[in-house]
């Protein structure tokens, strides 16, 4: 370790050279001896030493005690009188600069070490002692919360600039104001706490006070949490209390946020539903609870896959990993099944939530049944169904009939007029029997697109057969027709809407694509019967893929579970793909 550095300030050189050698010995270090005041001073401003022995009578203008007043003054270096005179005026002067000690020069070694050791050892505990009040002053004044306390009987001892802000309290409101005469009130009005009033303080043996309250004050009123805590002296009795208080202005807005939040989410009549990152269910509302028929406990931790149907393609791992990789998921339909075994029709909206680092941590979806809404769109086509029916049956038995009756007419005025042998008259009969012909010819292919006899007689196949050979003679562009060999065994609502689709699909491949050839279709893969109708040509603009005919085909492709894809092949041209499960056996919907 450093030996202590001690100046020594003696006017006898004898006796500062004798001392000098003493504290040698003694294991000191001697920086200087100088024999008055004014030198000492210039020592002191360019070295620091750890101690000074300083003689009080000395020469110049300077005496001892007044050299040790402006050394305690700037530079805090402990002194130790060693003096021949011990007069009570010396005295009384000398204490007045709080020495480390008071040594007659009669001293012995003894005397001397042990006085020069407490009085570095007490120097080393006021250093410690000031940087600790330092170090508190200092994290008193910058800490956010509020901090103020008090005595045993609630007079301000110390308050930091952020609990007078709090409280609207000047700097000047001086020490040993009452707490009580500070306006301050703490009201309870949105959290289940007692109420104490902000003078109140814990008697000896009750616990702190700590509760969150709104202060009501001179800056206003705003929610802080406080505590008052006793301050305990010796034999435990209480010397003073310390307030703490923090605004939380910012937790009670997130609270009241997520209470709204909480209660939008619980009364919502759509399914909330929070699953982690893998499908498991964390969260369930009572909407969710509603529409699916199971309680929170029974489907919290299970995945999100008990709710697809069976028979139906479980879409859900494929989303999971496109919200993983940062792709944004659209409101899409689907099917989802009840607890009882129900299938309900869903349209379903999927979003990721975050944490602070952008990782995916958790899944919400938000479910909303639209079975009503799918029989409204089932009724609404069936209906138009039966209308274009009504309508193919009247062209064909009505306007088909008069037709014919007409043609047969003019086969009998045809004779009449070969009898006169008009050839003029005769050649514009002929021409009118060849209009009425091609006229009752489009009469009865309008009624069988209408009225699609063969769907319902033979089934999707041979219809949809017969309808791409129909294309092709009818607008002269090649088709190829492609179908499983068995049977698909479908409900008929599904068939007349299939037939629909595809109907629908020639028609805009023919009018919008310009491609030589059209290929339509028909297969199964695993649980999906899938129509598709492929074209070669120029395909979709964005603005096409919004018209009325895909919608009425979206629409159709709904109503039977369905889903409707528009692709477009790296090779070119359009593929409108229509998916459809296949219900297993006993839950067939029509």
């Amino acid at each position: 370790m450093e030996k202590p550095r001690i100046l020594v300030v003696e006017d006898e050189s004898i006796v500062a050279i004798d001392l000098s050698h003493t504290l040698t010995s003694l294991g000191y270090t001697v920086i200087d001896a100088v024999g008055t005041g004014e030198k000492a001073l210039k020592v002191l401003e360019t070295q620091r030493p750890d101690l000074v022995l300083m003689d009080i009578q000395l020469r110049g203008e300077l005496d001892g005690i007044q050299v040790a007043e402006r050394i305690q003054t700037g530079l805090r270096i402990p002194v130790i009188y060693l003096s021949a005179y011990s007069d009570a005026k010396t005295l009384a002067r000398a204490k007045l600069t709080e020495p480390y000690g008071y040594i007659m020069k009669s001293f012995d070694h003894n005397d001397l070490h042990s006085t020069i050791e407490m009085a570095l050892y007490r120097h080393k505990m006021e250093k410690k002692v000031v940087e600790s009040e330092k170090l508190l002053s200092t994290t008193f004044a910058a800490i956010s919360d509020g901090v103020i306390t008090t005595d045993p009987d609630g007079a301000l001892r110390l308050i930091n600039a952020s609990a007078r802000k709090m409280l609207g309290m000047e700097d000047a409101t001086p020490s040993g104001t009452a707490v009580d005469d500070l306006g301050i009130e703490l009201e309870n009005a949105f959290f289940e706490e007692e109420a104490y009033p902000f003078s109140r303080r814990p008697a000896k043996g009750e616990p702190s006070f700590n509760g969150r309250y709104f202060l009501i004050g001179p800056v206003g009123r705003f929610p802080v949490r406080c505590t008052i805590s006793p301050i305990l002296g010796q034999d435990d009795e209480i010397s003073g209390y310390v307030y703490i208080l923090r605004n939380i202005e910012e937790e009670y807005r997130v609270q009241e946020m997520q209470s709204r939040l909480a209660s939008i989410v619980e009364t919502s009549e759509d399914a909330i539903i929070g699953a982690s990152p893998d499908g498991a269910i964390i969260s369930w509302n009572d909407g969710a609870k509603e529409i699916f028929g199971y309680t929170a406990e029974e489907v919290e931790g299970k995945n999100l896959s008990i709710l697809v149907p069976d028979f139906y393609p479980n879409e859900i791992p494929e989303l999971l990993d496109r919200l993983k990789t940062g792709e944004l998921i659209e409101h899409y339909e689907t099917l989802r099944r009840r607890k009882g075994g129900e299938i309900l029709d869903m349209s379903v909206k999927v979003s990721p939530i975050r944490d602070s680092r952008g990782h995916l941590s958790a899944v919400s979806l938000i479910a909303r049944d639209m079975s009503k809404r799918k029989q409204l769109e089932k009724e609404i086509l069936e209906i138009e169904d039966r209308e274009r029916s009504r309508i193919g049956q009247d062209l064909h038995d009505s306007l088909g009939q008069q037709l014919t009756g007409i043609l047969l007419r003019l086969k009998a005025h045809e004779g009449k007029v070969n009898k006169l042998q008009n050839e003029a008259v005769s050649e514009d009969t002929r021409e009118i029997e060849l209009l009425v012909r091609n006229a009752i010819e489009q009469t009865r292919e309008m009624a069988k697109g209408l009225v699609p006899i063969t769907l319902q007689t033979n089934g999707l196949v041979e219809a949809l057969q017969e309808l791409t050979l129909y294309v092709q003679s009818m607008y002269g562009v090649a088709t190829e027709f492609e179908a499983p060999q068995s049977e698909v065994e479908i409900s008929p609502t599904v068939e007349l809407q299939l037939y629909h689709i595809t109907q629908e699909a020639l028609n805009n491949a023919i009018k919008h694509s310009g491609s030589p050839l059209v290929r339509v279709r028909l297969h199964i893969e695993e649980t999906e019967l899938i129509v598709a109708v492929s074209d070669r040509g120029s395909g979709f603009s964005h603005g096409e893929t919004k018209g009325l005919g895909l919608r009425i085909m979206q629409y159709r492709a709904n109503m039977i579970s369905g889903h409707l894809s528009i692709l477009h092949p790296e090779e070119g041209g359009t593929s409108v793909v229509c998916r459809v499960p296949i219900p297993a056996e006993g839950n067939q919907n029509s």
